[in-house]
């Protein structure tokens, strides 16, 4: 069954996925039609432009089933900021009361409460994977899913506080919620510098070494920035070996700073925001 076509073998009909140049395979789009009726639009959106932004062609049931436990996680966090440790109707309730200002969000509360009753089977099983969420699921900061916890516990603890700032960094980047193992694994081949995984034992290849030498090249050059630096904080940011996170950390930084009505950056300001990007 190519790309494109349903089960039938007919053309499916998703005009939004064609004006981005993206396709949906037959398993994808089928996989969809279980959800309830009244979100499939938002996912069929939702897919397309996550789909975009990973720089895909295709939404298949694999990517489709990471951005649905990436949803799942976002939601547990949500959950866990209502002051619950657990999905109960008492969240469900918490969550109306906190969306009383919204008549339609009401309703799509309401109807996922009716959609979850009236698949009893699947229900337990829908309770048991956010459980599973629930457990790791932070109520701030980037979510990081069970696998990808596991994967940094063997990362050694005194480059652990660089290694997640990359790997939250390049999820944010890749437009991602959650932090996946499979972020971790791209971070650690391609992005991390080679000192850092000599660090932490791991095998440094000649690409390595290569990258390292082009990201020194483009940290002897100008960095770019909106507001005036004091030179210690401009030399602090330069430090920063990996230039997708240098820039990502100057407009942050250049964000809260502006927050507070300062038209410059100290050191002192450096060490207060560098890590809320």
């Amino acid at each position: 069954m190519s790309a494109g076509t349903d089960l039938n073998g007919e053309k499916i009909n998703h005009p939004y996925a064609e004006e981005n140049g993206v396709q949906w395979t037959a398993d994808a789009w089928e996989r969809v039609k279980h959800a309830p009726e009244f979100v499939r639009p938002g996912i069929r959106k939702l897919m397309v432009q996550r789909t975009v932004k990973r720089g895909y062609k295709y939404v298949t049931s694999e990517f489709l089933t990471e951005i649905r436990n990436e949803s799942m996680m976002l939601v547990s966090k949500r959950v866990k900021q209502f002051g619950f440790e657990e999905l109960s109707m008492g969240a469900f309730e918490e969550a109306k009361k906190k969306m009383s200002s919204s008549p339609r969000k009401l309703e799509v509360i309401d109807e996922i409460q009716d959609f979850l009753a009236m698949r009893t089977e699947k229900k337990d099983d829908i309770i048991e994977k956010f459980k599973n969420y629930m457990e790791v699921a932070p109520t701030q900061g980037m979510p990081w899913n069970k696998e990808a916890l596991e994967k940094m516990e063997k990362v050694p603890p005194f480059v652990r506080g660089m290694a997640k700032q990359t790997i939250e960094a390049r999820a944010k980047q890749r437009g991602d919620k959650m932090v996946t193992a499979d972020i971790i694994q791209e971070v650690f081949t391609n992005i991390m510098p080679a000192s850092a995984k000599k660090a932490m034992g791991m095998e440094v290849t000649e690409e390595d070494e290569q990258r390292d030498t082009e990201y020194q090249s483009q940290t002897d050059g100008l960095v770019e920035t909106t507001l005036r630096w004091h030179e210690e904080a401009l030399n602090k940011v330069k430090r920063i070996p990996i230039p997708f996170i240098r820039n990502m950390a100057v407009k942050r930084i250049e964000e809260q700073v502006s927050k507070e009505g300062i038209e410059e950056v100290t050191l002192e300001l450096f060490e207060k925001y560098r890590f809320t990007f």
